[in-house]
């Protein structure tokens, strides 16, 4: 899973909508359309950024397609990011002392 394409396909309100949403129920295109008020076409290419980035799967049931999240990747996505917020900061460095300071850190008359 690349963590860069899950936050890219998450970055849209939507997309985000129907990842919390499909964490409480399996849904198809046509639910999801209703549900959201936008047509099939639009669904169809939200949950395909998706289904690229690992986040969800599509079960056949019947004739339609019923879309679920990959909890195990959620897990993933969640792990990311505690491991991100528990990196200790570091100490800034300046390059003043060697005279080519570009970091703005200081005003002018320094």
């Amino acid at each position: 899973m690349d963590i860069s394409q899950v936050l890219k396909a998450m970055s849209h309100p939507i997309r985000l909508q129907m990842v919390e949403l499909l964490l409480q129920k399996r849904m198809c295109v046509r639910s999801l359309a209703r549900y959201f008020e936008v047509s099939e076409p639009t669904i169809s290419i939200h949950l395909k950024m998706l289904k690229n980035s690992g986040l969800i799967v599509g079960e056949k049931r019947g004739y339609y397609m019923h879309y679920r999240v990959i909890r195990e990747n959620v897990a993933k996505l969640s792990q990311f990011f505690a491991i991100l917020a528990d990196t200790p900061a570091l100490e800034p460095q300046c390059c003043k002392k060697s005279g080519s300071c570009h970091c703005k850190c200081h005003s002018k008359k320094d």
